[in-house]
């Protein structure tokens, strides 16, 4: 792709000049992405896959700690010799006045009774200038059944960005960072929150409201509205208000679905009466009791109908994942795949997820639990900008039991809402 602008131009010229990485942030990269094993056959012989000692461990746990190295590792009872895993990692990095993240597969090979190796390739880079203006160098893309796949003998440089280097570029980076002095002045100091490393700097260069919550080091605050934009637009007013108040907001996205069920039900949301509850729960729960009262029952139709206006750009964004179903021996999750599913679900399980209208959100898909006998566990949201489920509600917005094994089945199966993505 040929350099077109002044800002295009500088960043090919930048691509080219940027120095090798220090083998320090692969080897954290190594030290806290992987799972670091420990082969062990039946006898108790065990290996550990960081430094090849040898000892005997018999104890039940599925932790140990290495006598050699110190290393706590994860007891793998296999007869292997050899595992292997890969992650992508980011260094964020600065040069000639460019902010760039840099993205690298990282791979790690545990053989026993040889030290652990690990290598590293780059993958592509994401740049921004002072003015919030993106570019992408990368190696180039193959063609086939993995969308993550690169010509890995290609050479990285400028290329038109995609939605895979978007979503790779989400990942785990290097806590040692380099900031330009505009980055710096709007709150890009110290430990990052745990969100889209590209978004965020993007934000902050463009958005003021990013930039006041980062300046506060409200993490929780950030990454939340990162990938809930529409919501930090409804709910930014409101936000300052319940600050200048004292007011922590412990679950930032109940307390936006509550200032959206406040707003439906006509009250001030600029009243800190309201927006600023001692129990945040049970005035998300009032209020969405309110708002299904008899007289809203008689408008049950007409919600319906408004619905019903946004149905095609519903079936646009989400049929591609309808008819996945995820199981295992206790659980079925399947797809919320009609509006008046939503509807239906809302009403069974106590929520707000179609008074709050999740269907019309693009960046995420609903799903629904229910037990072997049909009865609805949980409501999922599943998150196409983060590729994992952000939250998981049972009756009245309480976890179940079955929690924590529902947000896991869902992670675990990630690939195929990624893979009905690609192929719409």
């Amino acid at each position: 792709m040929k350099a077109k602008t002044k800002f295009e131009k500088q960043v090919v010229a930048s691509n080219v000049r940027l120095t090798a990485v220090t083998s320090k942030a692969f080897e954290w990269g190594v030290r806290h992405l992987f799972k670091h094993p420990a082969f062990r056959v039946p006898s108790g012989l065990t290996t550990c896959g960081d430094c090849g000692h040898k000892f005997t461990h018999k104890g039940k746990g599925k932790f140990v700690v290495c006598p050699h190295c110190g290393r706590r590792l994860e007891i793998k009872e296999t007869l292997k010799r050899t595992h292997k895993e890969s992650t992508y990692f980011a260094i964020i990095d600065t040069i000639d006045g460019l902010q760039v993240e840099r993205v690298f597969l990282l791979t790690a090979v545990f053989k026993k009774g040889e030290p652990l190796r690990y290598y590293e390739i780059e993958v592509c880079r994401l740049w921004l200038n002072a003015k919030g203006q993106t570019a992408l160098t990368s190696k180039a893309r193959t063609i086939g059944y993995y969308r993550d796949c690169f010509s890995w003998g290609s050479p990285i440089e400028l290329r038109n960005m995609s939605d895979v280097h978007h979503i790779i570029a989400n990942t785990w980076h290097y806590p040692i960072y380099k900031a330009i002095p505009e980055l710096r002045r709007n709150g890009m100091k110290g430990t990052l929150p745990d969100c889209h490393p590209f978004e965020l700097m993007k934000s902050l260069l463009t958005d003021a409201r990013i930039e006041t919550l980062m300046k506060s080091r409200n993490h929780k605050a950030v990454k939340y509205y990162l990938n809930n934009r529409s919501m930090l637009d409804k709910c930014w007013n409101s936000h300052k208000i319940a600050t200048r108040n004292g007011y922590k907001i412990e679950d930032y996205g109940m307390w936006s679905d509550l200032i959206i069920l406040l707003e439906k039900c006509g009250r001030d949301i600029r009243n800190t009466k309201y927006i600023c509850p001692t129990n945040l729960r049970a005035e998300h729960d009032y209020w969405l009791n309110k708002s299904t009262t008899e007289q809203e029952r008689r408008r049950k139709v007409e919600e319906l109908l408004k619905a019903k206006k946004q149905e095609e750009d519903f079936y646009k964004n989400k049929s591609c994942f309808f008819g996945i179903i995820i199981k295992d021996k206790d659980i079925e999750i399947s797809v919320l795949d009609t509006i008046e599913a939503y509807q239906a679900e809302g009403e069974a399980m106590h929520h707000c997820v179609f008074k709050c209208e999740y269907y019309a959100r693009e960046n995420s898909v609903i799903l629904s639990a229910h037990d072997k006998d049909s009865n609805r566990i949980e409501t999922i949201e599943f998150s196409l900008t983060e590729n994992k489920v952000v939250q998981s509600r049972g009756i009245c917005n309480k976890n179940t039991e079955y929690h924590d094994r529902i947000v896991n089945l869902v992670n675990a199966n990630a690939h195929r809402f990624i893979k009905a993505r690609a192929t719409a």
